[in-house]
């Protein structure tokens, strides 16, 4: 019911309506960026691309992209307070109230025009999602569109950059650009884990899993499996196989912004590629993909030339 709801305003219409704006972002953190020297990517062009992109999708103002780089930090220290501290669920619970006082009155008189999520969500007619279940999800979406984007930028130019013969190609084509994307989803997916119901008993592998068991799926370990993929381990965007990743996660899970984070990854790349023909890794000083639960680089490093 939540998916549904929310699904018109990313499929690939709506994607493909939005190609200027995301061009747009991409364009001015482009222009923000040294024309020569060293600058860290991730946090300086990913991050940002990231954060303005679904704001703006959402229905949120380019005056709150701060806040909510603030707000989404907040979330993601409490996705990991694995150690339950009381400080750090008292200031999640402070930003959940924050962003959904931010976003009362966009539900409270819904521009007519407009066609972002907040927007759809409140002017329809029936109301398909209550105030608090379009707060609930606003959130979801939002910690999902910046954290899983950001990551997939920088990993894929993690992969692309540290593997000559697919940089060289993946700069003079769009094509072979789209084919390191989708292999970098495969190698490096930003998320590494999802956890699903079991809606009937099954049987996996000799292991019984009753119905209503919790079970944590490893997408990462999916996404190298030896019985699909040859040479796993090796980042290989014209491999012959088939390349079905899990990057996105599968059937009614599967990731309602792919068409978008596709998007951005594909307009963020190319825009570094025709401006810096001498972009290279700083190999001393960045630091490769981690993370068990959501992947990425701990810097990304570059010299522009």
């Amino acid at each position: 019911r939540y998916k549904l709801a929310c699904a018109p305003t990313f499929n690939a219409r709506a994607v493909e309506d939005s190609r200027a704006m995301v061009q747009g972002i991409v364009d001015a953190r482009a222009r923000a960026l040294p024309r020569a020297g060293v600058v860290e990517l991730r946090t300086a062009y990913a991050a940002p691309i990231a954060v303005s992109t679904i704001a703006r999708v959402i229905g949120l103002p380019e005056a709150m992209d701060e806040r909510l780089r603030d707000w989404y930090d907040t979330f993601a220290d409490a996705l990991v307070n694995y150690a339950r501290d009381d400080a750090t669920r008292t200031r999640a619970h402070a930003a959940v109230l924050a962003f959904r006082a931010a976003i009362a009155p966009r539900l409270a008189a819904p521009d007519a025009g407009e066609r972002t999520l907040l927007a759809s969500l409140a002017r329809a007619y029936p109301r398909l999602l209550d105030d608090r279940e379009i707060g609930s999800n606003a959130l979801i979406v939002l910690f999902g569109g910046i954290e899983t984007t950001e990551a997939l930028i920088a990993n894929a130019l993690w992969a692309i950059l540290t593997h000559p013969a697919a940089h060289a190609r993946a700069r003079a084509s769009d094509a072979d650009l789209d084919r390191c994307i989708e292999e970098s989803l495969r190698w490096e997916p930003a998320v590494q884990t999802c956890t699903r119901y079991v809606p009937d008993a099954a049987l996996l592998h000799g292991v019984a899993i009753p119905r209503g068991a919790v079970v944590q799926v490893m997408l990462g370990a999916m996404n190298r499996d030896p019985a699909h993929f040859a040479n796993p381990e090796r980042f290989d965007p014209w491999r012959t196989e088939s390349v079905v990743h899990t990057a996105f996660g599968f059937g009614r899970h599967f990731c309602l912004g792919a068409a978008l984070a596709r998007l951005e990854a594909r307009l963020a790349i190319r825009r570094l590629f025709d401006d810096w023909p001498a972009l290279a890794l700083d190999d001393r000083r960045s630091l490769p993909p981690s993370g068990h639960e959501f992947r990425k680089p701990g810097a990304l490093v570059v010299g522009l030339g």
